[in-house]
């Protein structure tokens, strides 16, 4: 294969090319002069005994190959003047490109890549992505990234499947290195013992403690089955923030034959970063073929080729063991206590395990969800892949055009298309408030759930306005609950209807998570303790905050809110001393108000 040699920023340009020293089709060894050329620069010449100037002057120099190997056709004549670098001089047909290295050689001709000479040619940079698994001195060049991953795309096209990247920790499974679940295990007669007895349990040495730490793990309900019926239709991947030994034994656990995985296992000791996670560490030219799972989506930067799982809890309190470093000896022997993320909490009698902290009492059911999803995005980008197919056969292909480098994957689908559009269309219209659920003065644009709430279409504000048609609630003594209360078209709902909506991907009914609220409920006032939560919801953008006005709303199609109808109140009904009185004419948006000028002038009515 030909390597162009591209003429570097270090000469002394403009340089005029004075001879062509190898003809083309010869042989030439590194550091051989291929041409020599011309520059002028200042030069320090001495005049007296203590008198030096600078004058110009015209060198006379060489370029030298940076590599061995048959020299191409020239691209530069003598006489040429180049005014600055970039420009390809002549390509050379190396023996060994160096395209696989591995430790600092070449992992095809076995050179040492590590030796650099004055020409400062760094030819172990040749080789710079690593795109590997388990092995992280192995890396290869751009040149090799591509046909590795054409050739893997293409295989991928041809059974049918797309490339799905699977998280560990409570995406589908819990781990925790509390002492007593083993307890609980040993012991048949433990009220506990059901709940645990099929938690997986293994050791880890550690090079300070011969006897290891134990970790037990629990399974997220489902996941074989999960496993067998996606593989189908995805080559599975693990991707862990997770010590290589420790995902190698989670492996073990959900995978004993290698059937899914096989050794497609990256942790963090290959992947370079403890923070973030990157699709271009295993696949550093295209990405449009790759679903994500994970519980995380500030790690992958929400990345547009996520499906954000809702995390899984098997062991209350514990969260999750790798988001943080492992913990030592002492901190277990010393409390008997579990961990997250660095932090000891206590296990507690009368927090039973076996119950997820996000649903309740009932079954988790997310991996249904999941697999839900990932049929959609699958049959989605096959429907798009048949289009594709039938656009191709039908072009006229003219042979003796020259595809650039890159042309196979134009036109192809994008995972970072499709899946964003499916994901957009399931709370598009939707107008979301929250009260109590999100700390008081946070930005909405760092908070997760919001992120996650608007890659679904949703819009979340942070104040009650009239185009807001849902308001997610924790508890029903808020003051943003007490005044939509006010408009019958805003559904005042608990986090589990959102929660719902953005896990199963679908705009979920809302009757079955209506907060219920006495129309004469009263609002708490903030507290004087300091508070993380908008306990009194002060920021309110209504017209009339009166205690007891009760409004209609008008909802258009879409479910948002046009204006506001006050209730007729009965002629015999006393108005509390508080009342306001309002006019029975709709409040009128700010977008509809051009519409109503010349109505109002008419009317001679002032705007409600």
């Amino acid at each position: 294969m030909a390597t162009e040699i591209t003429l570097p920023s270090n000469l002394h340009y403009p340089i005029t090319i004075v001879q062509l020293i190898c003809q083309s089709g010869s042989e030439v060894q590194k550091n051989a002069p291929l041409f020599s050329y011309r520059y002028k620069t200042k030069v320090t010449q001495t005049i007296d005994i203590n008198e030096e100037v600078e004058v110009d002057a015209e060198l006379l120099a060489s370029f030298d190959s940076p590599m061995e190997g048959t020299l191409g056709d020239w691209l530069i004549k003598e006489g040429d003047v180049i005014e600055s670098s970039g420009l390809v001089a002549v390509s050379v047909s190396e023996p060994c490109t160096h395209a696989v290295q591995y430790a600092g050689m070449c992992a095809l001709c076995g050179k040492d890549l590590t030796h650099r000479d004055y020409s400062g040619y760094n030819e172990a940079a040749r080789a710079d992505v690593q795109m590997f698994h388990k092995s992280k001195g192995l890396a290869v060049s751009m040149t090799e990234a591509e046909r590795i991953e054409k050739t893997t795309t293409m295989a991928l096209l041809t059974s049918g499947k797309l490339i799905l990247v699977v998280d560990l920790d409570q995406t589908v499974i819990h781990t925790t290195v509390d002492p007593i679940i083993g307890e609980w295990k040993r012991n048949p007669d433990d009220p506990h013992y059901d709940a645990v007895k099929d938690v997986h349990s293994f050791c880890l040495q550690d090079g300070s403690n011969s006897q290891g730490y134990w970790y037990y793990v629990k399974v997220r309900p489902g996941l074989e089955e999960f496993l067998e019926r996606i593989s189908k239709k995805y080559e599975l991947h693990i991707y862990t923030m997770a010590t290589k030994s420790y995902a190698a034994a989670i492996a073990k656990i959900i995978d004993p034959t290698g059937k899914y995985f096989a050794d497609r296992v990256l942790s963090r000791d290959e992947s370079g970063n403890l923070e973030q996670k990157n699709l271009k560490r295993l696949f550093p030219v295209d990405t449009s073929l790759v679903v994500i799972i994970d519980d995380r989506g500030d790690v992958w930067k929400w990345s547009a080729n996520l499906i954000k799982v809702v995390p899984f809890e098997f062991f209350v309190g514990i969260g999750d063991i790798n988001s943080g470093f492992l913990p030592k000896q002492q901190d277990v022997k010393a409390t008997g206590a579990t961990t997250s993320g660095g932090t000891i909490a206590m296990p507690q009698e009368d927090k039973p395990v076996g119950k997820s902290s996000l649903s309740g009492d009932r079954e988790d059911t997310e991996l249904a969800n999941i697999e839900s999803s990932l049929m959609r995005v699958h049959d989605a980008y096959y429907t798009e892949y048949r289009e594709y197919q039938k656009k191709k056969e039908s072009q006229v292909v003219n042979k003796r055009k020259r595809k650039r480098p890159g042309d196979w994957r134009e036109g192809l689908p994008d995972i970072k298309v499709i899946m964003p559009r499916i994901k957009q269309s399931v709370l598009d219209g939707v107008v979301i408030l929250m009260s109590g659920t999100v700390p008081l003065g946070a930005n909405l644009d760092s908070v997760d759930v919001v992120i996650w709430a608007r890659s679904f279409g949703a819009k979340v504000v942070d104040t009650l306005a009239f185009d807001v048609t849902h308001l997610v609630a924790e508890r029903t003594g808020t003051k943003k609950v007490h005044q939509a209360t006010k408009f019958k078209g805003i559904h005042i709902v608990s986090p589990a209807w959102l929660y719902r909506c953005l896990s199963s991907w679908t705009h979920v009914d809302e009757s079955d998570y209506v907060l219920a609220v006495s129309p004469n409920n009263a609002w708490e006032a903030e507290s004087d303790s300091s508070s993380d939560f908008d306990l009194d919801d002060s920021d309110l953008d209504v017209a009339s905050e009166a205690e007891n006005d009760v409004f209609d709303a008008v909802v258009d199609d879409d479910g948002v809110v046009e204006s506001i109808i006050p209730e007729k109140q009965s002629q015999d009904e006393e108005m509390d001393d508080g009342a306001v009185v309002v006019a029975e004419e709709p409040v009128v948006l700010p977008e509809q108000e051009s519409e109503t000028v010349e109505q109002a002038e008419e009317s001679d009515e002032s705007e409600a």
